[in-house]
């Protein structure tokens, strides 16, 4: 008596091996998904970040006195992202105080969500990760222009680091050494930070 064994069709083949399928592979959807949404946050954060520290200047003329310090989101010929205020009733270190107001609004973010990152599930990593990027190269981005822009600079808040280097009298030669150290150690800590993350 012989026994014949039925295989449903269209799920396995006669050697059991699942049949192939045009279909998208298991995440890639999901992937796409995350990537999108990292991509699309990065650019809000851009322009989030940019205003942001300019709106750390003015807050900070604003604390040194000038009450009527302001900030424009359109103007000319920056285009967006203006600060008004009057610095000459300001001592040098009120100076020096507005002129690095916009890094230190936007590092009191990045450690911020740096922290928010670490306690987040990492459902979050694709909104938070970028988010996060994207204000902890402010500084970076600072001391790059800083070196590449000669002194002396008295635009208070046009390159941020040159002001402050010639506000306090620094010479051409010691405020690149600091500038390019400064950026060095920067990225040295996010890359130590990075490292201990994964370890």
């Amino acid at each position: 008596m012989t026994r014949s064994i039925r295989i449903p069709a269209g799920r396995y083949t006669a050697s059991g091996q699942a049949e192939p399928t045009t279909a998208n592979p298991p995440g890639t959807t999901g992937r796409a998904r995350r990537t999108g949404v990292v991509v699309i946050t990065a650019l809000l954060g851009m322009f989030v970040a940019l205003n942001i520290h300019e709106l750390g200047h003015t807050a900070v003329a604003w604390l040194a006195g000038d009450h009527n310090a302001s900030y424009q989101l359109h103007c000319e010929p920056a285009g967006f992202g203006c600060n008004h205020f009057d610095a000459t009733r300001m001592n040098t270190s009120e100076k020096v105080a507005v002129t690095l107001g916009g890094v230190l609004v936007t590092q009191v973010i990045t450690w911020s969500l740096f922290l928010l990152r670490r306690r987040a599930g990492r459902r979050w990593y694709p909104v938070l990760t970028p988010l996060l990027a994207v204000f902890a190269v402010d500084p970076v981005l600072q001391f790059t222009q800083a070196a590449l822009t000669p002194l002396p600079e008295y635009d208070l808040t046009k390159v941020d680091f040159t002001a402050c280097a010639t506000l306090l009298g620094w010479s051409q030669s010691f405020s690149l050494l600091v500038f390019i150290g400064g950026a060095l150690g920067y990225v040295a800590l996010w890359v130590r930070l990075g490292y201990r993350v994964r370890s």
